[in-house]
């Protein structure tokens, strides 16, 4: 794709210094202009952490065929110099490529703090030259001696003085019959006396005995994905012998957490002396009244401590952090680097510092955590400042799905932050997390976590806290906590962050005081709200994504997710203003109680939150239900690319599930730009990665339990995602970082499947995942060795493809032949003679032709038998996760365009239009979630829109044939029901835009090439002479080559430019 090699330029850019460099003010000759310098796929970013940093840009030209032929990359450590001519850093000379993108840099070691001002010059395959604007990025810091920041520890005395006493898991093993587990813990008391009892169990609610008596424990959640939350309970008991007898229940179902251990935690709180869980004994099977004071338990086993369980300790509020600092010189730059175990919101002489929100983002913070830097020159100034953090407890602390809070390390929250200032002398003033900042407990935050929500008691907020004047009487000094062991890891992908504003649609009233807010979209994010209240009164926000028959909101399938806000005013004549800080909600509706009245559409905002990534596609198609599908996936995508890409935004779960996002990644990429958004998540995909190379079915990940071995589809995304990546932006940065990573897991899987079918380690062995015919999700509907090798074969292909694309040719020739072999061994155990393909389901045939494992000779067979099984059960697919984002592909590749648009058209169930007649706004989880129970049930799940990549590749007509769009087909699939189609694409050469129009007199295209790229464009003419080109023929239109016929279509090479084709008929 390249006409030089990438290592060729690592090893040699000195051999080349001697091919004749442009001036440094080169004469501009011609229409050629170089724009969109990026590092790292982004425009001038800070605070990067890597060596190897990638740079592109774009040519842009109004004339045709325009392609670069050399280029030079000049760098230097200031502005100045760059413009003198006399780059420092970088300047090798003129390098003969034709790469305008994923050009590594070969400059000189690149350093802390160090900002590199860049431009790029350039030759074009005419001689004409063009310098580009000056661009920049900088360095964060690179060495663990730059850092003069600590961790500083929130918590109150109360808190301490638990955590330090200990939640002692205590454990026993399961029972083979999946029996109950029994613990008992005796302690006395030397006075009567009120005591606190916090018990929890490892699974579901436990039931809990005091001194015989049953204990009143929160009614559990329903369908709660993982343990109930510990219990809190207030007792008064008497002086002597007591007795806390605990009973854990092993669980069945698909969401059954698979540890090998039943365990308890108990703590009594009597004063100022704690009775921690230590001298517990466990059973099974024990007699009527074992939870009695007198009952002898002797004979029972001393249970053994575990270290498998979290410190699950009571949801907690926010805490403030400040610190009063004082500038004596003028500033000419300042960086604030921050990162936290929890969530902070950053402040600097009383302004909020950025508008990003939860961060930092979800990762494993036993293994990483991410830090960002801020530009906040502009919040200093010379004299008296004061910084300050509002920290809560963000990802670090909530319940995480299933295994609990605080799932990545212990508590306490900690805050780690160093602000630098560089003065005009050239001098450096530090700020850092130390002891001399303050802590305060009392906060107008007394309760968050993600999925509960936010309690805010505004009567308690602390005006101008993080200004220099404010006198802090109060607050007491931060205490330098324990260092945790992860890693810290700049954070440059876009932030989470609000990115739009919706006003209601439709407020109802209900008895009660109770109003729902409907904002006719459903959206991940909270709302805002603007009123009036007497001090003292307290508004609840609850958020739903359904709602009953009746019209109130139905939050079933939130599961044990509170998803409520509770907003006490302070009084304020003026009105008062909340959002929330450290939470988010997946909803459509609000219903807003307390008010005393209906709210109006000024008062209550919809506030949308997302990964805040560039939109970079867009389908136009005449087509309200292709429209709609993708509109809908959309939504969905901004939804759940928060930080990581979640399988739902609004019940208790919302984790990184890696075969949602492996099955999505294709459309994802056609609709926003998710290069450093994928960097950022493989992260995640190596810290959750097995020792023996399995990669996760979620990441992040609190429990890392990979006994089980790897799920196909899920696990395979460590490989997917890179790929898809690397294609899209030709991006080998991808590939090499996570080499090493990805060639373990394809290790993993030879290693325990010799013979090529994936039939061992199958890890949770998902299938295809809620398939039409599936009673409950995971049933077997198509034989789940078959979709597993299938699987392994496309990741076979996706190695082979990154290995030649990297230039890995060795690999690349052996993922070829592993491909070659996993063929032939599929189609042994799963093709028969008569071209039928495993139990006959239609994942089967649509993975076994998509993915081609189905010998040339009898996939038309196949096809037939695939096409003629849709159309008997009614013109439906009964796929699910795996089978129905491959499912149009894989019809089309077949040439059943007719039935493609049979099943895109459809309206009737199941089908995408089904969705959008109920009034769907985004892909619900399952085809009939409007028919089934709340136990797993999301309105705002993208997996089943994954076929929005097929709109933009297959209808659209932009399907890439090479790495970064150097190459692309334009040959969209035609129909007599579809009028007109097309799409914008912003890649990563620059803009490509489709425009089609099928009419029975003819049929016309305006296309859009960018400069770099070349596209083969499929007409449906017969010959050459058919075809126009803005009125030309072909062979007087520049630009453009005729390749030949291909069946019904004819085939012409085009160059960059804009062109009109018009084909008689």
């Amino acid at each position: 794709m390249s006409s030089i090699k990438r290592r060729t330029l690592l090893k040699g850019a000195g051999a080349l210094a001697g091919l004749p460099a442009f001036a440094a003010k080169a004469q501009e000759g011609g229409d050629l202009r170089i724009t969109d310098l990026r590092a790292e796929g982004l425009v001038d970013p800070i605070g990067l952490d890597q060596q190897d940093i990638r740079l592109s840009w774009r040519l842009e030209s109004r004339d045709r065929a325009v392609r670069q032929t050399r280029c030079e990359v000049q760098a230097a450590s200031s502005r100045a110099l760059l413009e003198a001519g006399t780059p420092d850093l970088w300047h090798a000379g003129e390098v003969l490529t034709d790469k305008s993108m994923d050009m590594g840099w070969l400059g000189a070691p690149l350093q802390s703090r160090q900002r590199v001002w860049w431009r790029v010059l350039v030759r074009d395959d005419r001689g004409v030259r063009a310098t580009s604007p000056i661009a920049s990025f900088e360095m964060g810091l690179l060495d663990p001696a730059d850092w003069q920041a600590q961790w500083i520890e929130a918590q109150t005395d109360l808190e301490r003085a638990d955590r330090a006493a200990g939640l002692h898991w205590m454990r026993g093993d399961r029972p083979a019959d999946k029996s109950p587990r029994q613990f008992r813990l005796s302690f006395d008391l030397e006075k009567a006396g009120d005591v606190t009892l916090f018990s929890i169990g490892n699974f579901r609610a436990p039931r809990v005995w005091l001194d015989g008596e049953p204990v009143a424990l929160p009614a559990p959640g329903p369908h709660r994905f993982g343990a109930e939350p510990i219990a809190q309970t207030q007792h008064s008991l008497s002086a002597g012998r007591h007795v806390v007898a605990i009973e854990v229940t092993d669980p069945a179902g698909f969401d059954e957490p698979r540890m090998h251990e039943i365990a308890a935690a108990l703590m009594i709180r009597a004063g100022d002396r704690r009775i921690t869980s230590e001298g517990m004994r466990t059973a099974t099977h024990p007699p009527e009244g074992w939870q009695a004071v007198a009952f002898n338990d002797a004979a029972w086993a001393k249970a053994e401590r575990s270290a498998s369980q979290p410190q699950a300790w009571p949801r907690a509020g926010a805490y403030m952090l400040r610190r009063d600092f004082s500038l004596k010189r003028p500033v000419r730059q300042a960086r604030l680097r921050m990162t936290a175990l929890g969530a902070y919101i950053a402040q600097i002489n009383g302004q909020r510092v950025g508008d990003t929100q939860l961060a930092p983002e979800s990762s494993d913070f036993r293994q990483t955590a991410l830090l960002r830097t801020y530009d906040v020159t502009a919040l200093l100034r010379p004299g008296a400042n004061a910084i300050g953090a509002l920290l809560g407890e963000g990802w670090y602390g909530s319940y995480h799905a299933p295994a609990g809070r605080y799932a990545f390390g212990p508590p306490p929250l900690r805050l780690f932050a160093q602000l630098e200032v560089e003065h005009d002398d050239g001098s450096l003033s530090i700020v850092a997390t130390d002891d001399k900042w303050q802590l305060q407990t009392d906060t107008p935050i007394t309760q968050a976590e993600i999925y509960y929500g936010e309690d805010y008691d505004a009567r308690r907020e602390q005006p101008g806290w993080s200004s220099p004047d404010f006198r802090a009487t109060g607050w007491t000094p931060a205490r330098i906590g324990r260092t945790p062991p992860c890693r810290l890891r700049a954070h440059v992908a876009p932030p989470i962050r609000a990115i739009e504003r919706r006003q209601a649609v439709s407020i109802r009233s209900f008895d009660g005081d109770r109003h729902v807010i409907d904002f006719g979209q459903n959206f991940a994010g909270w709302a805002e709200l603007k009123a009036k209240g007497a001090a003292g009164q307290t508004v609840s926000l609850r958020f739903a994504e359904i709602l009953h028959p009746d019209g109130t909101i139905d939050a079933a399938n939130l599961r044990a997710a509170r998803a409520s806000c509770l907003y006490t005013f302070r009084g304020d004549p003026a009105g008062e203003s909340y959002q929330p800080h450290f939470t988010y909600f997946g909803f459509r509706y609000v219903e807003v109680s307390g008010l005393g009245r209906a709210p109006t559409t000024d008062e209550v905002t919809g506030i949308v939150l997302s990964s805040a990534l560039p939109e970079s596609g867009k389908p136009l198609v005449e087509n309200r239900i292709i429209q709609g599908l993708w509109q809908n996936s959309r939504w969905s995508q901004r939804s759940n690319f928060f930080g990581v890409p979640t399988d739902c935004p609004q019940r208790d779960e919302r984790l990184g599930w890696t075969g949602d996002a492996q099955v999505f990644w294709d459309a994802a990429a056609f609709t926003m730009d998710v290069g450093p958004f994928t960097h950022r998540f493989m992260g995640d995909l190596r810290d959750a990665q097995g020792p023996r190379g399995e990669f996760p079915d979620y990441a992040p990940t609190g429990w890392r339990d990979l006994s089980l071995g790897a799920s196909p589809g899920w696990a395979d995304a460590g490989i997917i995602l890179p790929w898809t990546v690397w294609q899209r932006y030709g991006d080998t940065a991808i590939v090499d970082r996570n080499w090493a990573s990805m060639t373990r897991y394809m290790r993993f899987l030879y290693e325990n499947n010799p013979d090529h079918i994936w039939r061992n380690l199958r890890g949770y062995d998902y299938g295809d995942w809620v398939a039409l015919d599936a009673k409950k999700p995971s049933d077997e509907t198509t034989p789940k060795d078959l979709i597993a090798t299938a699987m392994w074969k496309y990741a076979a292909d996706a190695m082979a493809d990154m290995a030649f694309g990297s230039k890995r040719q060795p690999e690349g020739e052996r993922y070829r032949q592993l491909s070659r072999d996993l063929a032939t061994a599929f189609a042994k155990a799963f093709v028969r003679a008569d071209g039928s393909v495993g139990n006959g389901s239609h994942c089967g045939y649509i993975l076994a032709l998509r993915f081609g494992l189905i010998p040339e000779p009898l996939r038309a067979t196949a096809t037939a038998k695939l096409a003629a099984d849709i159309r008997r059960r009614g013109t439906l697919i009964s796929t699910g996760f795996l089978g129905t984002p491959y499912s149009l592909d894989a019809l089309a590749d077949q040439g059943q365009e007719a039935l493609v648009y049979d099943l895109l058209l459809r309206t009737a169930f199941p089908s995408w239009g089904y969705m959008i007649a109920k009034g769907a706004t985004t892909i619900w989880e399952r085809w009939n979630a409007d028919m089934v129970d709340s136990a797993m049930n999301s309105y705002n799940h993208y997996a089943l829109g994954a076929v929005a990549g097929f709109i933009f590749r297959r209808v659209a007509g932009i399907d890439p044939t090479s790495a970064g769009f150097l190459t692309w087909r334009f040959n969209p699939v035609l129909d007599t029901r579809l009028e007109r189609g097309g799409a914008s694409y912003d890649s990563v050469l620059g803009p490509i835009r489709t425009d089609w129009r099928n009419r029975t007199d003819g049929f016309a295209a305006q296309i859009s090439v960018p400069a770099n790229s070349r596209a083969e464009i499929w007409l449906p003419a017969a010959s050459v002479d058919a075809i126009r080109e803005g009125g030309r023929t072909i062979d007087a239109a520049p630009g453009l080559r005729p390749i030949g016929p291909r069946g019904d279509r004819f085939i012409l090479e085009a160059g960059s430019g804009d062109y009109s084709f018009t084909v008689a008929r």
